[in-house]
């Protein structure tokens, strides 16, 4: 009896311990199921936060998107292109609307020719609803003019031709043009086009002008042209071009200026050269 007692002691002991053990990895388990769901749902909470946060700049951006997208959608096919140009400038100069207390010899400031001057930018070229061709252009424009005062003054026989107004004749643009470009029946379309140009650009000089157009109504900074010409375009990998381009004041000024150049130029594919 004593014996079987002893025997079953230990038994009865074991069976204790297991069942605790047992016991004790279920409480561990359900611990750990309820730190991972409330980590969770921290988490989650975080996210509804931040996504509040986030959400109405997150909206204001896809509008923006969605709007340029809309608005630019006709615009196809575009390329960017970097171009040079050299040209020729003469500007004719009305000086009958100021007087100056300062008078310059005729022969000595007028010129009545063509300087040359440089251009350098990138434009880009595409097409729009797929039917009309454009290209972009924007540049910096480093000019120097030939000068053709249209009035003479004098005070003969004791002061020899004269002017009251000195226009500079150099100085520095930047410029932007929409061209719109029209294909031409000439050569293999497929390999070669020829396209004749017409549109609008504007330049503002950026240099330092001379006293003379600091008198007032005597500003010129501001210029809007009337650009005519044509382009050859060797199947996209570059573009030669030559353009005419007619100026003037785009405010009213007491010395009206009419700006003639000719531009001859080239444009290379941004792509093929990095």
């Amino acid at each position: 009896m004593n014996k079987f007692k002893n025997t079953l002691m230990p038994r009865t002991k074991k069976s204790d311990l297991l069942k605790s053990y047992n016991r004790l990895a279920i409480i561990l388990m359900l611990i750990g199921i309820n730190i991972t769901m409330l980590s969770a749902q921290d988490f989650t909470t975080k996210q509804k936060d931040s996504a509040f946060l986030r959400n109405p700049n997150k909206e204001k951006t896809e509008k923006i998107k969605k709007s340029f997208a809309k608005a630019f959608k006709d615009f196809v096919g575009n390329d960017l292109y970097l171009l040079g140009t050299l040209d020729l400038s003469k500007q004719n100069i009305n000086d009958n609307g100021i007087t100056n207390p300062l008078n310059y010899l005729y022969n000595s400031v007028n010129s009545n020719s063509f300087k040359p001057g440089y251009s350098a930018g990138f434009r880009i070229d595409g097409v729009y609803k797929e039917k009309l061709s454009y290209s972009l252009i924007f540049g910096v424009n480093r000019i120097t003019t030939g000068n053709n005062y249209l009035n003479k003054y004098n005070t003969a026989p004791f002061i020899e031709d004269f002017t009251h107004f000195k226009a500079d004749n150099k100085f520095t643009t930047l410029s932007i043009a929409a061209h719109f470009k029209k294909l031409l029946p000439i050569s293999d379309r497929k390999k070669y086009k020829f396209y004749a140009v017409a549109g609008p650009s504007f330049d503002y000089k950026i240099s330092k002008i001379g006293n003379d157009n600091l008198v007032d109504g005597s500003s010129n900074r501001a210029l809007i042209n009337a650009d005519l010409g044509a382009e050859f375009n060797n199947n996209g990998y570059y573009i030669l071009f030559a353009h005419y381009k007619l100026g003037t004041n785009l405010f009213n000024s007491a010395v009206p200026v009419q700006l003639n150049r000719f531009e001859i130029g080239m444009t290379i594919k941004a792509k093929d050269l990095f």
